[in-house]
């Protein structure tokens, strides 16, 4: 994720003329270099020296970089998820080639890089995906400067959790920091919202308990479904269905919630079929976040290839039954529950 020809750029606010981007699962790192831009440009007005464009109106991007920033000696241009960064492969081939640009926006922003941008305008293409193979990424690399940002892994977010407790004069250790990164499910925004609230919470000079995080801490639903999940492996049925009442309590959708279970129980069957085959790699096949892979392999010693298998078949029966009128959601929900 470290960028020291991006970290160079920013600091020597080297940034006029250029063009950017950042790609990655990891949102919140993304958005902090978006805002280090930001603050280099001061003063913005939307709509005139700072232009935020999407999937929906990136053609515009062309027109935009040539048009002044009245009464602003600079024009900054922000285009979120344009989806142009992404390969769509056909059925009839699985194989990752690159595509052949058709599409006459794009062509116009290949044009646009290729001469280059106005020296006064910087471009930011901030995307959740980027497929390498893509001319335009090929484009940008080589023009301008492109930066991954990958979610950090268990152990960099729980190091990262005690650093920042401790400029705060705030001591976490390490098997709480494990379970505070657990319940913010790897999210680094949730960490940095969540870590504040129990920094204040615990004060100056204090140590931060376990009971803090449960008490003042708003858990992820993927979280909460582990939770659940966890309680069904050790056979706590009402505990289970305690925290599926909590969840819709707490206004989460019925359906949301069955079909991350549902999601959550295919992963846990597939997992468990693949370690009794001797399969080391079905990760590969998942693409789960190595964090949440891990997660589930932990998980999944608590049940038994007969208890995961009846649960997940449970599961799909009840979409079946659900959509014949035959049971609502939540019955069928706690039915297959109660079965283990």
């Amino acid at each position: 994720m470290k960028n020291d020809k991006l970290d160079n750029v920013i600091n020597n606010k080297d940034i006029f003329g250029k063009v950017f981007l950042f790609y990655g699962e990891e949102k919140y790192n993304r958005n902090v270099y978006v805002n280090k831009i930001k603050k280099i440009y001061g003063d913005l007005l939307k709509g005139i020296n700072y232009i935020v464009l999407d999937d929906t109106n990136v053609n515009n991007i062309v027109f935009e970089a040539n048009t002044p920033a009245f009464g602003y000696p600079s024009k900054l241009i922000l285009v979120n998820d344009s989806n142009i960064f992404k390969i769509k492969k056909k059925k009839s081939d699985d194989s990752v080639k690159e595509e052949t640009v058709t599409n006459s926006g794009e062509i116009d922003i290949l044009n646009l890089l290729e001469n280059g941008i106005p020296d006064n305008v910087t471009i930011i293409f901030n995307e959740t995906d980027a497929a390498k193979t893509k001319k335009i990424y090929k484009l940008i690399d080589k023009v301008g400067i492109v930066s991954e940002f990958n979610r950090l892994s268990e152990n960099d977010l729980i190091s990262y959790s005690i650093t920042l407790c401790k400029k705060y004069s705030v001591i976490m250790d390490k098997n709480v920091a494990t379970y505070f990164v657990n319940v913010c499910n790897n999210n680094m925004e949730d960490i940095i919202n969540e870590l504040r609230k129990l920094i204040e919470y615990t004060g100056s000079g204090n140590e931060i308990k376990k009971e803090y995080i449960d008490l003042i801490t708003t858990k992820s639903i993927d979280a909460v479904i582990f939770d659940l999940t966890d309680n069904l492996g050790y056979k706590n049925i009402e505990k289970s269905i305690n925290i599926l009442d909590d969840l819709l309590l707490q206004k989460e959708p019925l359906q949301k919630i069955y079909i991350m279970l549902y999601r959550h129980f295919k992963n846990l069957y597939i997992i468990k079929k693949a370690n009794m085959q001797g399969i080391n790699n079905i990760n590969d096949e998942l693409k789960l976040h190595p964090f949440m892979f891990s997660k589930y392999c932990k998980q999944v010693s608590n049940y038994s290839y007969d208890e995961i298998k009846q649960i997940y078949n449970n599961f799909m029966n009840i979409d079946i039954d659900n959509k014949q009128g035959k049971i609502d959601l939540y019955t069928g929900i706690i039915n297959s529950m109660c079965l283990m």
